[in-house]
């Protein structure tokens, strides 16, 4: 089924914005409190539509593209995880968010967990899933394996080759479908995207990782609740990435979803939408951790 296929009945509008002189592409759907969702590295929006039908009839919902991703602008030079976290603050302030829910895949979540660190004034809950960020995961050998498998996607002309880069998000190979694998190959080969690519991939220099990374000291002063959500089955990061973050987040709770990769609401939207929901509402109490 087309993912654009399933919000049907979910009035919705994609749009370019200028973001302090950036142009920024987001999907807005729904009504009630907002809840931003953001991609992993060298992603786009269409990674959350599966699971945005679940969640429209009770949030204002935001896809964004990030800075220097999807068809959002690129600005050339380095693109750090501040970087990332002063565009969204400048989006909330464009679309007159005070407040919102921020949820975030991988980078998104390095990035969500860098906003509950030092903007904690415009969340009102985190949730970080498979989230980059951590500092054990800043060795050269993980940081390269991202770096590598990332260009091979987007210099090689082969569409096998960003089918491959999808393939590692996901547990089933079946969800890479053509329409997800279209809209990525469009993205990785757009002339803006190649050029600015060693920018993007700034966060993957390890020099660069260690100087954002979410260490021990900047967790502690997390005052929201944030949910950390790791699939079972995630090829790129284990559970124990996910254990440095519980231990030093003062109030967090760990859950781990089965039958899924890195991309947990992609591949189980309906559950993860569930969750979600719980948490939003009535915070973490809500929640049940370990494995769902």
């Amino acid at each position: 089924m087309s993912y654009w296929t399933q919000l049907l009945g979910h009035p919705f509008r994609v749009e370019q914005i200028d973001v302090n002189g950036q142009s920024t592409r987001s999907m807005v759907l729904g009504e009630g409190d907002a809840v931003i969702f953001l991609h992993g590295l060298s992603g786009h929006l269409e990674a959350f539509i599966p699971v945005a039908p679940y969640l429209a009839d009770r949030y204002e919902l935001h896809l964004v593209d990030m800075l220097g991703h999807g068809f959002t602008a690129k600005p050339g030079g380095e693109i750090t995880i501040d970087a990332q976290a002063r565009h969204l603050i400048d989006y909330m302030d464009v679309r007159g968010i005070a407040k919102a829910h921020v949820v975030g895949i991988s980078l998104g979540g390095w990035v969500a967990g860098w906003l509950a660190a030092h903007h904690a004034e415009r969340l009102l809950t985190a949730t970080l899933i498979a989230a980059a960020g951590n500092p054990a995961m800043g060795r050269p050998e993980i940081c390269d394996h991202v770096r590598k498998i990332t260009l091979a996607g987007v210099m090689s002309e082969d569409r096998a080759e960003t089918v491959k880069r999808l393939q590692v998000v996901m547990r089933r190979p079946e969800s890479v479908d053509d329409e997800l694998v279209d809209t990525r190959y469009a993205i990785y080969h757009m002339p803006a995207f190649r050029d600015n690519i060693e920018g993007l991939l700034a966060v993957t220099r390890t020099e660069i990782y260690n100087r954002y990374a979410l260490t021990a000291a900047a967790l502690a002063g997390v005052q929201c609740e944030v949910l950390l959500c790791w699939g079972e089955d995630d090829k790129n990061s284990g559970i124990a990435d996910a254990q440095f973050l519980t231990d030093h987040l003062p109030r967090s709770k760990l859950i781990q979803m089965s039958d899924t990769g890195h991309w947990p609401p992609y591949e189980r939207p309906a559950d993860f939408a569930s969750i979600a929901d719980r948490f939003f509402r009535n915070g973490l109490s809500a929640v049940k951790a370990g494995r769902q």
